[in-house]
């Protein structure tokens, strides 16, 4: 498996702030690589398939994740997808170890994580994050009277939007939020039957919710409603079992539940933006 080593050279010159943030545009496919720093990464508009040590996520307007040094990651496929990459070096965490172990959003990013964890930010985040962002881009090209001070200033300022978007999301592990917890289940619910075709009518039973109460709260907590989740997760499944060699197309459709290949097909390249037969001819 070829996996390019990404240096910090050429990101973090001596004297240099230990931050770095730069705005992209994907399209297509990058590669499998890791990185000698963190990278936290911001979709702003677009939809991607992204694998993360071996595991398929479908990334959507508004997730928010970070990457950590050695972990090996790619995207797939990617349709004109904008995002922002926030790279910092452990530098950047240096004398602050005692606060950041208290936040259990952000003391994984010391001590490691069991699993990948992203985020979404609400409309309102987004601003929030955007404006920090390109403020952030602003300083580092700049450099004016105490550039490295206020890049700092609003790197911890990045980090503890993200912290709060981990404590309160519903992809969040625990769900210590009583309110929240209807849509915990749910997404639980969704992930543990991706292979039937679950409806809403079945999915507000499950909660407790009405049709349209559960849906707002879904698309508020984490950026897609029960159906389109549904379907990005199943996609997401597929990528992975697309990626064994000895697995057909038309096995994994028929894995996944669906009796229709040429619906899978559709699907499947709806969210990714390629069909099954491409993507396996590139993976």
């Amino acid at each position: 498996m070829n996996i390019n080593r990404v240096s910090r050279h050429g990101y973090f010159e001596t004297g240099s702030p230990p931050v770095f943030v730069i705005s992209n545009k994907h399209h297509g496919k990058v590669g499998l690589h890791s990185h000698e720093f963190f990278e936290l990464v911001f979709i702003e508009h677009g939809i991607a398939l992204h694998s993360h040590e071996g595991n398929t996520q479908i990334l959507t307007t508004g997730d928010v994740f970070i990457i950590l040094p050695g972990e090996v990651h790619s995207y797939i496929s990617a349709n004109n997808t904008s995002l922002y990459n926030c790279l910092f070096t452990m530098d950047a965490l240096t004398g602050h170890e005692k606060e950041l172990r208290e936040i259990e959003g952000l003391c994984w990013l010391l001590d490691g994580r069991k699993k990948f964890q992203r985020v979404h930010a609400g409309l309102a985040e987004t601003q929030e994050l955007i404006l920090n962002l390109e403020k952030m881009i602003w300083e580092g090209l700049n450099h004016t009277v105490g550039c490295k001070l206020k890049l700092k200033s609003l790197f911890y300022g990045l980090l503890v939007t993200y912290a709060r978007l981990y404590s309160s999301s519903a992809l969040s592990s625990k769900g210590t939020h009583a309110n929240f917890k209807p849509i915990y289940d749910t997404v639980a619910y969704i992930e543990e039957h991706y292979k039937d075709d679950v409806s809403l009518e079945e999915l507000s039973r499950l909660a407790g919710l009405s049709m349209g109460y559960l849906s707002k709260q879904f698309k508020n907590l984490l950026g897609s409603t029960p159906a389109e989740y549904a379907r990005n997760f199943r996609m997401a499944k597929a990528a992975e079992l697309l990626r064994i060699e000895n697995h057909s197309v038309a096995q994994v459709a028929e894995m996944l539940g669906f009796q229709d290949i040429s619906l899978f097909s559709r699907q499947f390249k709806q969210v990714t933006g390629i069909t099954p037969s491409g993507f396996k001819r590139n993976k």
